[in-house]
């Protein structure tokens, strides 16, 4: 059988269990049948008469045969998404594009203060603003989907190029009356005695505040879970509960919206980092070239006058 008769939609599959390290987790993130996954690489294997995954611990690595295909299909899909672009630009009668997916809490300053600036100097480059959890993004990133990415959270992914920077502290979001309000602050097992509004599991945020509480040998148990930020606000500015995020997020809306912004008092939530995402082998027009430098300058900036005030 010739690779043209291949399913390319088992080949990703292949693809992704490499990058996720497991059938289960490949098709969470696909949102696929882990049973079908499992049953297309099967076939896959049988037709190819030749091993394709093997079992190392908890997790499946690809073999030699599996990483040439997933190889194959990453370089293939990149060439594809390159020329999709540059046919959508022509289409278009634009200057280029650029894809990039940014942090829900980040997008004002990334367009207030990068991308404005950005499109002066390149009004005619097409930007696409996505935003989503640091698993798909790493994940775009590797298939050539996304050019660059801002994230938030505890580590840096593995397997793209990262810049981090110091993002803190992170704090608790609560509404003036509040009894934490008056905290100069906040401890975790305070926070424990409160109401709590947690994030989708695929925040970065939430997995620092998970983290927090599991070292304090507590249970982050929320009484609410967002995926939004403006939903956590929404909710703590009612006074139903506390929120957490950097005081970045919120700073320009505390006195605005009754809120005030409480550091947790904690060693994690001092030295919350962004990650700055980017293929190692994608390589950059001048007009995305320009941009990236402009969010390192960014970021590295904020981050020396964070640190300054600490």
């Amino acid at each position: 059988m010739t690779m043209l008769l291949y399913s390319d939609k088992t080949i990703r599959y292949l693809y992704e269990v490499g990058i996720h390290g497991g059938i289960r987790r490949a098709a969470e993130a696909l949102d696929v049948d882990p049973a079908a996954i499992s049953r297309q690489l099967s076939q896959l294997a049988r037709d190819m008469r030749l091993p394709l995954l093997e079992r190392r611990g908890r997790n499946v690595v690809l073999t030699e045969a599996g990483k040439l295909l997933a190889e194959d299909y990453a370089q293939t899909h990149q060439r594809r998404s390159q020329l999709e672009r540059r046919l959508r630009d022509l289409r278009h009668k634009r200057g280029g594009s650029i894809t990039m997916r940014v942090g829900q809490g980040m997008v004002d300053e990334v367009v207030k203060y990068v991308l404005q600036p950005f499109s002066q100097n390149y009004p005619e480059v097409f930007i696409d603003i996505l935003s989503g959890d640091m698993q798909t993004t790493v994940s775009l990133i590797t298939r050539g989907e996304v050019d660059m990415a801002v994230g938030f959270g505890p580590v840096g992914p593995p397997g793209v190029k990262c810049h981090s920077f110091h993002r803190g502290p992170i704090c608790a979001i609560v509404h003036r009356e509040h009894p934490i309000a008056l905290y100069e602050k906040v401890d975790v097992a305070d926070l424990a005695e409160y109401p709590l509004i947690g994030m989708d599991k695929d925040f970065g945020i939430q997995s620092y505040m998970n983290v927090m509480f599991n070292q304090e040998g507590l249970v982050f148990a929320p009484a609410y879970s967002c995926n939004l930020f403006t939903s956590a606000i929404a909710l703590s500015q009612a006074g139903m509960g506390i929120a957490f995020m950097t005081a970045k997020v919120v700073e320009d809306g505390l006195s605005s919206r009754n809120l005030v912004a409480v550091p947790v008092n904690h060693r994690i939530a001092r030295e919350s980092q962004c990650h700055l995402l980017r293929s190692t082998d994608h390589r950059f027009t001048p007009a995305a070239q320009h941009l990236w430098q402009l969010l390192c300058q960014f970021f590295e900036q904020t981050a020396s006058e964070e640190m300054a005030s600490l």
